[in-house]
């Protein structure tokens, strides 16, 4: 018994070192990797002063290399005027969910309604929201040229795209229903015009007064009100 076990052992510790002189013959063969020779930064003289001047004369001075005319007009909305329940107001409003601000240009639900023409209005413009969502799912599922990176189209080709996808989706709509899609759903007097388009920026003074009026929370508290009694008569 003493026998095998001596014998074992001796055949695993001849085992172990084959191993290790065959471990360190690989290791004395291996090539050492060449280091990467480091690379100093080199120091980059920047004309600062120079850049200014350049950047002043090309978009800041009176007689400027690039004026505003050369660059797209980007932030502007369509002027908008109607008018609900005797109250005009100039600016439109995009149908949003509790997290947005109460802004005139965000028209929310009410949180806790108390009233039977506050919860006809929560349901409306809830039901307005989802339809305006579920248009772009309908519309992505039916025409793949939606569903697509579009980059390489100009915006007036997007534009006309959209326009014709709409188009030809009424058309089908229409064909398969067999219902005339001439319906008048505007019940609100209205009168949206083209973007206006100015040479120049506003003015500092006239850039602050639209932003304290579309974030007049008083209005936006008097427009859902007027919304909520013009959907209660409507619907009622």
């Amino acid at each position: 018994m003493s026998s095998s076990s001596s014998l074992s052992d001796g055949i695993e510790g001849d085992l172990i070192d084959a191993f290790q002189a065959e471990y360190e013959e690989e290791m004395l063969n291996e090539e050492e990797e060449p280091r990467r020779p480091r690379r100093r930064r080199e120091f980059i003289r920047r004309d600062r002063l120079g850049a200014s001047d350049r950047l002043f004369e090309d978009y800041f001075a009176d007689d400027c290399n690039y004026p505003p005319s050369f660059f797209r007009r980007r932030g502007e909305a369509p002027v908008v005027n109607f008018t609900v329940n005797g109250h005009e107001y100039n600016y439109g409003y995009y149908l949003a969910v509790g997290i947005y601000p109460s802004w005139p240009v965000f028209m929310k639900g009410v949180t806790l309604p108390q009233s039977e023409n506050q919860r006809m209005f929560i349901a409306a413009q809830a039901a307005w929201r989802k339809d305006v969502e579920c248009a772009f799912g309908v519309l992505k599922a039916r025409f793949n040229i939606l569903a697509v990176p579009g980059r390489s189209y100009s915006r007036r080709t997007l534009g006309l795209i959209m326009c014709a996808c709409i188009i030809l989706h009424n058309m089908i709509i229409d064909d398969e229903r067999g219902t005339n899609l001439e319906h008048t759903y505007e019940t609100v007097e209205s009168n949206v015009g083209p973007a206006i388009h100015h040479h120049a920026p506003p003015s500092l003074a006239a850039r602050i007064q639209m932003d304290n009026e579309m974030r007049d929370s008083p209005v936006y508290t008097q427009l859902q009100q007027d919304l909520i009694e013009h959907v209660w008569a409507h619907n009622a």
